[in-house]
């Protein structure tokens, strides 16, 4: 495995995680969820090793939300990490490592997120119109509005803040969201108000996957089954956003038994999944 860095359009640097750098046929690239990167998601580092032994390039591609907080050396000289996180930035974000694989030489890109990355994805898809991406991978995929919807204490609690303190858009707001998310004032009302990453309304709004029908290139869904995101039936969760997804696409559903939402004991299961649709499916 080598760490790489990209940069974004607006100047930041990002890291990732490239297996099998020899390799110049199809590279998978999965971007991470809400604070998540290649230390604590464990499961995508067996996802790499397993791509890498089967001829697949692998990179895991931390965005702006990785970490808490990330302080590299970029052009732009801002902090990225959760705690600063703009969700359209995604775009951008996303966009670094598709020129990564495009420079390289890639014939085929598969992109995917996990989580929250999910979400990204979607947005992404939905705004290049698909473009250098041949398949995408939605893993454990998760309806933000009806997660904000269920933190009701901790948002009145922000709220409260706000008007007592009127703090500024940088100040980091000094408890947690979520139970362990640090936020921005900028970054918390983004996080409740911008309708953009509320793209996959399993439970909210089941009217509103504008985005994901747009996507006109195979993709490959999947969830453990007891996925406390999917009220622990990952099997239903899934059928909902199939049933929602472009109809012009082949789209594949992989419901991993006994799983939850990091595949703990099943990354083997996940990573055979990966592979197989890989394998079984023509790119557009």
């Amino acid at each position: 495995m080598k760490i790489i860095d990209v940069v974004t359009k607006r100047g930041d640097t990002l890291c990732g995680c490239w297996y099998g750098e020899n390799f110049r046929n199809t590279i998978v690239i999965i971007t991470n969820g809400t604070g998540g990167n290649i230390f604590e998601n464990k499961f995508l580092q067996v996802v790499g090793e397993q791509l890498e032994l089967n001829g697949i390039s692998f990179v895991y591609a931390h965005n702006s939300g990785a970490f808490q907080i990330i302080d590299l050396p970029s052009k732009s000289k801002n902090f990225s990490g959760l705690t600063f996180e703009m969700f359209d930035n995604c775009v951008e974000d996303l966009q670094a490592y598709v020129d990564f694989a495009k420079e390289q030489g890639y014939k085929k890109i598969i992109l995917g997120g996990h989580s929250y990355g999910c979400n990204k994805v979607v947005y992404y898809l939905y705004k290049t119109k698909c473009k250098d991406v041949d398949k995408y991978i939605l893993l454990s995929p998760t309806d933000t509005e009806y997660h904000i919807e269920g933190e009701e204490k901790s948002i009145a609690q922000f709220n409260d803040y706000i008007a007592q303190n009127n703090p500024k858009q940088d100040d980091i707001i000094p408890f947690l969201f979520d139970k362990y998310n640090f936020f921005t004032t900028r970054t918390y009302l983004d996080f409740l108000n911008n309708s953009h990453h509320k793209n996959l309304p399993v439970y909210s709004n089941k009217k509103h996957f504008n985005q994901l029908k747009s996507i006109n290139i195979d993709g490959l869904f999947v969830m453990g089954q007891n996925d406390v995101f999917a009220k622990r039936n990952g099997r239903n969760h899934l059928q909902i956003i199939l049933e929602n997804s472009n109809k012009e696409a082949n789209n594949e559903v992989e419901v991993i038994e006994n799983a939850g939402h990091v595949y703990r004991q099943h990354e083997q299961d996940l990573a055979k999944a990966i592979i197989d649709f890989d394998k079984n499916t023509n790119c557009n």
